[in-house]
């Protein structure tokens, strides 16, 4: 997930306004004003107080994707970064925990008593700025070609817990005024597939709505977090432009 541009100035008058429509899901009569946000990036390694509210999250909110266990993933705009070279610790005056992180780069933080009190952080073998982290959600049995519409809210919901205070006061409380980050319609969120795509869809049964594809780089969609009227076990479906090139 990223979040890109913000108008403060939008946003505050969209949150006094009626919803109007726009073409931000091709498919979709409904779709409302989104008001994209930026310089609210994935974020850097964290201190170890400030991730907890990220566990805090995802126990809170964990009805959102019961089947699904709590990872972290590191990711990194390098992209030729090999994760089997990155090591991961706590580390703090008293604390010092390896934290194993696998090939994909995903690991697991656990609730260590003290650590916090500590003041340990996350602590790489790579450059300042090299990695980043996000919330990794994935529900058992979801197909390769597809995400978990409620496996990406609470992905949402934890970088919203652990990144909302150090976002500029401004963007915070205009955001936590129309019901945060992850909540309202009136914010737009971009994620990226694994490959470019011809197309991405909600499926719901026998309900289906194509989303909008980022022209400039279809990698990146746009998903409708905020819109209720698609229940968490809707799946986001990828059709993969390699794939409908070699099946024409």
């Amino acid at each position: 997930m990223k979040l890109t541009t913000f108008s403060l100035l939008a946003l505050m008058a969209s949150a006094g306004a009626s919803a109007q429509e726009t073409d931000a899901a091709p498919a979709s009569t409904e779709a409302v004003q989104v008001v994209e946000v930026s310089g609210v990036k994935n974020p850097e390694l964290k201190p170890y107080r400030q991730m907890l509210k990220g566990l805090d999250a995802f126990e809170k909110l964990h009805s959102l994707a019961p089947a699904a266990p709590l990872k972290f993933q590191l990711v990194s705009d390098t992209r030729k970064i090999a994760f089997d070279t990155v090591t991961l610790k706590l580390s703090g005056k008293n604390t010092d925990v390896p934290l194993p992180v696998a090939g994909d780069g995903t690991f697991i933080l656990p609730r260590l008593p003290g650590a916090a009190e500590d003041n340990a952080e996350l602590v790489s073998n790579k450059s300042k700025g090299v990695l980043r982290w996000r919330g990794d959600i994935h529900t058992p049995g979801v197909p390769d070609n597809a995400r978990r519409l409620g496996d990406l809210r609470l992905e949402c919901e934890i970088g919203w817990a652990v990144n909302r205070e150090d976002m500029p006061f401004l963007t915070r409380n205009s955001l936590s005024a129309i019901g945060g980050m992850c909540r309202s319609k009136m914010v737009g969120l971009r994620y990226q597939a694994p490959r470019p795509l011809a197309n991405v869809a909600f499926v719901s049964g026998e309900r289906k709505l194509n989303l909008r594809i980022d022209p400039a780089n279809k990698r990146v969609y746009y998903p409708l977090l905020a819109d209720s009227s698609w229940n968490d076990d809707t799946l986001i479906v990828y059709e993969f432009e390699d794939v409908v090139a070699a099946n024409p």
